[in-house]
């Protein structure tokens, strides 16, 4: 069960692309932390906020790195595969996409500061049409980022760096499940929506993580690159909410926790980490069909990475149809991320014969 490379190397403006992508929804996240943990423990904000200022310098960064690998590729002579733009330029797919994220985001960020400017506030965070826009937006930053390193794992460098996106991605779909948690429960009342959209989310990554890197030790290395960053951002959002109120003399709330939203980021990823490692290693050893066990484990990973929201934010759902539908869904996405990464080793191999 080996890796299949490309023999040819990506050019060098896609390989720092892509960790100024990443370095970008590293900023970001630690954007919407401090964020949420502005509105938990002070409240009151406007567009202009040191967390909002954060959140979009991060996608500043990654609108700027798509533009540039795109302009640099459009120069180039036409030896690598891109979309044509406007008939003129040439955008790799993953800065396309983390491109369109970027520009979505900024746009949606004008958005926020007319709703700011009429409301001073939010009265609805997560829900207001401007924060939708922002939120479906910073999802398609997030899936640029994973395409980025998914497009090439030849160096330990880059396994690194897609390990890196890969926990980011778990991170980040929390933000996703709080946009839809809404329409879902609309449709299937007795579902936790969190739960069933965040499970989906962990098999994908987890399915396509094991399919690209094909190696149980760098899939652990993904659930420690997730634990390193939760425990900043867990200690970083108390400290920055109660340095930035300070400085600007806004006072904490009575009820103020001083407790991260991070800690409800999917504290659980680690362990599904650890059963996609285990996975790979069983299949590796044993002449089982692969898409059956990547099946298997979809689910086993989509019910670990659902837990922790059937306990906070499920109380009127249904747990055993919510831990069925979950498994269920889990065990799609979980085949569809591996025969997603089968996918990008075709793409890959394709590169190298060109």
């Amino acid at each position: 069960m080996t890796t299949t490379q490309s023999t040819a190397a990506r050019p060098r403006r896609e390989v720092i692309g892509a960790w100024v992508l990443l370095a970008g929804y590293v900023t970001l996240l630690c954007g919407l932390m401090w964020d949420a943990q502005w509105h938990n423990d002070v409240g009151p904000d406007n567009f202009f906020t040191a967390p909002h200022l954060l959140l979009y310098s991060g996608t500043t960064m990654m609108g700027l790195a798509c533009l540039t690998v795109v302009l640099l590729t459009t120069r180039s002579a036409p030896d690598r595969p891109a979309v044509t733009v406007f008939g003129f330029f040439r955008a790799p797919l993953p800065f396309l996409v983390g491109g369109i994220g970027a520009s979505g985001n900024l746009a949606y960020g004008a958005a926020d500061l007319w709703w700011h400017d009429v409301y001073g506030f939010d009265i609805a965070l997560g829900t207001t049409p401007s924060h939708v826009g922002l939120v479906l937006s910073i999802f398609l930053e997030l899936v640029g980022v994973v395409m980025a390193f998914a497009a090439s794992v030849r160096t330990r460098s880059e396994r690194w760096g897609f390990v890196a996106a890969c926990a980011v991605a778990a991170m980040g779909s929390t933000q996703l499940a709080s946009s839809l948690s809404e329409p879902v429960s609309a449709i299937v009342p007795s579902v936790a929506p969190s739960a069933l959209i965040i499970g989906a989310e962990g098999a994908l990554i987890l399915g396509l993580a094991a399919g690209v890197l094909r190696s149980s030790r760098w899939l652990v290395a993904s659930g420690l690159v997730f634990v390193a960053l939760q425990g900043f951002l867990v200690l970083f959002s108390p400290a920055a909410t109660r340095w930035y109120a300070d400085a600007i003399g806004q006072p904490m709330r009575d009820y103020a926790t001083n407790l991260s939203p991070a800690l409800l980021l999917p504290v659980t990823f680690p362990v599904a980490a650890l059963l996609a490692a285990g996975a790979v290693r069983y299949a590796r050893r044993r002449p089982v069909h692969r898409q059956h066990v990547m099946a298997v484990l979809g689910g086993l990973v989509s019910v670990t990475m659902s837990v922790l929201y059937l306990v906070v934010a499920a109380a009127d759902a249904n747990v055993v149809v919510t831990l069925v539908a979950t498994a269920v869904l889990g065990a799609v996405t979980g085949w569809a991320g591996w025969r997603l990464a089968g996918s990008v080793g075709a793409a890959r191999l394709a590169e190298g014969a060109a």
